[in-house]
């Protein structure tokens, strides 16, 4: 992709050093990742990406016919230019769903945010390591009404690795 450095970076958390992760722990996402996200899952018509950064994810989503919220709290070209800071901001009355790769450090901060604000039979999918989901912290957001998690094997740069989406549907 023309302009970012990071498209074919792994996804989510690793083993680097605070100094050696990228600033804001943006690492952008293999559009390959979202088509196949696609042609697993149906969406509504109207989707936030909240953590659009250079607008992997959201390209691939105007593609498929999809009206697309572009926001993120740096500015790198792509969506609207005012950050915005979803884990303090919202859209009165989103009626969509939302789709990111968050800061693996704020995942389950965004994951929450977005459980939040999408409306009853809404869903969420993040592109975040299989990680994510264990944690006793992050357990805790399955116990209480559990949303109805399906994963999904999906390929990120280099290709032979595998990576899971959590798609999850509120109640």
């Amino acid at each position: 992709m023309p302009g970012s450095t990071k498209v074919f970076k792994t996804l989510g958390s690793s083993n680097h050093t605070p100094d050696e992760r990228a600033q804001f722990d943006y690492y952008a996402t293999d559009p390959q990742a979202v088509e196949m996200l696609l042609a697993l899952e149906p969406f509504a018509p109207v989707i936030w990406e909240p953590a659009c950064g250079e607008g992997h994810i959201s390209k691939v989503l105007a593609a498929h016919g999809y009206e697309v919220i572009s926001t993120d709290l740096i500015y790198r070209g792509f969506g609207e230019p005012e950050p915005m800071d979803f884990l303090t901001e919202t859209f009165p009355d989103f009626e969509g769903d939302i789709i990111t790769n968050p800061p693996y450090s704020a995942g389950l901060e965004f994951v929450k945010r977005a459980l939040e604000t999408v409306r009853p039979g809404g869903k969420v999918a993040m592109f975040l390591k299989v990680q994510f989901l264990e944690g006793k912290r992050r357990g805790e957001l399955f116990s209480k009404p559990p949303p109805e998690p399906f994963t999904y094997p999906v390929p990120v740069w280099p290709v032979r690795k595998m990576e899971i989406l959590p798609i999850l549907k509120m109640p």
